[in-house]
């Protein structure tokens, strides 16, 4: 009789084994899902070369007109832009050199002839003292591109340095709808620097220095231009 209770006892264990095996595979379907996020940073810089222009025995009466120069959307951004060009002499007061400028701005380049009319057109009301030259036609009818222009003005002196020398002004070319530059965008600019008439001997082996500053910042509310822009 031990061994046959043995017997049955060892079966019982054994189904409660299979039947502990069987529960412990089930299971409800069941589905699961998930959803993965990543932000990258946005960029913003500029591409410009630090070379602007140079020239020797200049004289009164005499213009330079200089290259092209081109500022480039280098980032992914769209940008504010804050331009200022500051203008020295070395030892006589610095408004006797009148300063003007053409700037377009684009996504793709207008072709030479166009942009040779626009530079001529520029040049001769520039000479003539005309302080906001008429756009060319071409320029007027073409859709690809923006034209700025003009004289820079003594009322376009920043409050900061006008007062602070005769012999060196800071003028701001503003920061209007025209320097807003979208990521795919680049603006070309070019400056007419002339000697007035009217200067005297105290201009001759005058030395003039120049520099054009651009700073950029986001587009959105509150962005700030950082003290480090535009200083390369």
């Amino acid at each position: 009789m031990k061994v046959a209770k043995k017997a049955l006892l060892g079966t019982a264990l054994a189904g409660a084994l299979v039947v502990s095996a069987g529960f412990g595979t089930y299971s409800w379907f069941t589905d699961v899902k998930s959803a993965n996020a990543t932000i990258d940073g946005g960029t913003l810089s500029l591409g410009m070369d630090t070379k602007l222009f140079t020239h020797e025995n200049f004289a009164p009466s005499q213009m330079l007109v200089s290259e092209f120069k081109k500022i480039d959307n280098t980032g992914s951004l769209n940008q504010i832009l804050r331009a200022t060009y500051t203008h020295s002499v070395d030892k006589a007061p610095v408004n006797k050199y009148k300063v003007g400028y053409m700037a377009i701005k684009y996504a793709e380049r207008p072709n030479e002839t166009i942009l040779k009319d626009m530079v001529m057109d520029y040049q001769n009301n520039f000479d003539k003292g005309v302080t906001n030259p008429v756009v060319p036609k071409a320029a007027k009818s073409a859709t690809s591109f923006e034209v700025e222009g003009g004289m820079l003005s003594d009322e376009q002196t920043s409050a900061l340095k006008a007062q602070a020398s005769n012999n060196e002004k800071t003028i701001n070319f503003g920061e209007g709808k025209f320097w807003k530059l979208r990521n795919n965008q680049n603006i070309e600019i070019m400056f007419f620097v002339k000697l007035l008439d009217s200067a005297g001997n105290e201009y001759q082996g005058a030395h003039y220095d120049a520099q054009f500053k651009v700073e950029a910042k986001q587009t959105d509310d509150g962005a700030k231009f950082g003290p480090e822009a535009g200083t390369n």
